[in-house]
This record gives structure tokens, C-alpha cells and sequence, in this order.
């Protein structure tokens, strides 16, 4: 695949997004090529099978926090405070490309902080999903394409439930991705 954004492990091999070189619409289809690789070889794998609900999976309480604003973006509340908390994880992932188990009061992570869980990732990636949704703020598409490009470069290490679920949370993206195209007027020349 020529989409060079997802390596072995994005969690130790970190990808530079601000110094990638511009290759216009070759680059699109090679990001479009790389996704719908990963739902087709889930979707035969599992017969299709959707996500299913992760609430009884919260470990930490990074996990926790970000299923209670998960609940409350798809109930439709997105206010003040819910979108501080929203900044913070998307500002403290676009610096150090990890979510980590515990932040202090500064965002940064605590002393023995973990960061490969990676239902936290999925998570945050549902919610960056929400918070798009709700804004239409192109910050959380770009934070969610590089949390995705992260699950994806440890696919092969999830369990069948969250590899369902990031399959979901691909789709998703995906659907946005080809509104934002139908906005803008571009014709990959491949959708459908």
C-alpha cells in the first residue's frame, strides 16, 4: 500500500504529519485504498458483525471520562465544558500522539501513565466521530484520521470486538470523508 501513514506500531514509530510533501489526489485514493482494505478484510473475516457497546470495558480513568462524554455527545449535548474536555485530549494527542491512562491538571500525563490501551484510542476516536457531527470543526477530522491511522497500524493485535468496532469507527470516517469530498467538488474518480 502506498498510504504511509500507518507503520508497524504508530505508538513507538510516530508519524510527522506536518512535514509530509504534497501529492494531491494520488495521496486521497491512497488514503481511500487503505481504508477500504481494512473494512473489506474485517468485513469477510467477521461476517459483517457490528461493534458492540464497551461500557463494561473501562480500565482507567481516562477510559471512564471519555465514555461519559461518549453518552453525552450521542445524546446530543455538546456544551461548553464537554468541548474543554474534547480540546484537551485532542490538543495533548496532536503533541504526543498517544492517549495516555491519567493526565495531571496540565494535560500532561502522570508519572507511570500507560498509553496502549486501545479501547482508549477507539474512544476517543468515537468521540472525535461525535464532536465532528455536532461542530462540523475539521480539527476533529484530522485528529480522528491520525487516532485511526494509530489503530490501524496495531490491527492485527486487537481482540475480534474492538477490531469490530474500529471497522465501525473506519466506516464512519470514511462517510465523512466522502461528504467533505462532495463539498469541495472532488471526484477521486473511485467512490462507490
Amino acid at each position: 500500500m502506498a498510504y504511509e501513514y500507518v507503520t508497524d506500531n504508530n505508538l513507538y514509530e510516530k508519524q510527522n504529519y506536518m512535514y509530509s510533501e504534497y501529492r494531491g489526489m494520488d495521496f486521497l485514493r491512497d488514503y481511500l485504498d487503505s481504508r477500504r482494505w481494512y473494512i473489506d478484510s474485517i468485513s469477510y473475516k467477521n461476517d459483517g458483525r457490528e461493534a458492540t457497546s464497551h461500557e463494561e470495558g473501562a480500565t482507567d480513568p481516562v477510559q471512564s471520562d471519555l465514555m461519559q462524554i461518549l453518552h453525552k455527545l450521542e445524546s446530543g449535548e455538546c456544551d461548553r465544558e464537554l468541548t474543554d474536555r474534547m480540546n484537551a485530549y485532542t490538543k495533548s494527542f496532536e503533541v504526543r500522539k498517544r492517549i495516555y491512562s491519567g493526565y495531571d491538571s496540565r494535560w500532561k500525563p502522570v508519572e507511570g501513565a500507560g498509553f496502549e490501551s486501545y479501547l482508549s484510542y477507539l474512544l476517543f476516536a468515537d468521540c472525535l466521530l461525535h464532536m465532528y457531527k455536532h461542530t462540523e470543526c475539521l480539527k476533529y477530522f484530522s485528529c480522528l484520521l491520525k487516532v485511526d491511522d494509530t489503530m490501524l497500524s496495531v490491527s492485527s493485535l486487537l481482540p475480534e470486538e474492538l477490531t469490530m468496532y474500529l471497522r465501525t469507527i473506519i466506516v464512519r470516517e470514511l462517510e465523512i470523508f466522502e461528504l467533505l469530498l462532495g463539498k469541495s467538488d472532488i471526484d477521486l474518480g473511485v467512490m462507490g
